[in-house]
C-alpha cells in the first residue's frame, strides 16, 4: 500500500469513528498503537488534530475513564 493510500485509510477510519462516537474524536481504545503512530505522523503534517489536555479531560468525563489519546 502506498503511503498516501495508507494516510487516506487512516483519515477515513478517524472520520467514521469520530462520527460514530458523537463527539468527533477517535479515542485511544479505538485504534491499535501502530495506527495511533500513523495518526501522529499525519498530525505532524497538519492533516489531523490530536486532543490537548483540556479536550482529553472533557472526553475522560464523558467516557467515565481516563482518555490518554484522542484524534480528530
Amino acid at each position: 500500500m502506498r503511503s498516501w493510500e495508507r494516510a487516506l485509510s487512516v483519515l477515513e477510519a478517524l472520520c467514521e469513528r469520530g462520527q460514530a462516537a458523537g463527539h468527533g474524536w477517535t479515542l485511544d481504545t479505538e485504534l491499535l498503537p501502530p495506527h495511533q503512530q500513523q495518526v501522529n505522523a499525519l498530525e505532524s503534517q497538519g492533516l489531523v488534530e490530536l486532543a490537548g489536555r483540556e479536550d482529553r479531560a472533557e472526553l475522560s468525563a464523558l467516557e467515565g475513564r481516563p482518555v490518554r489519546w484522542a484524534a480528530g
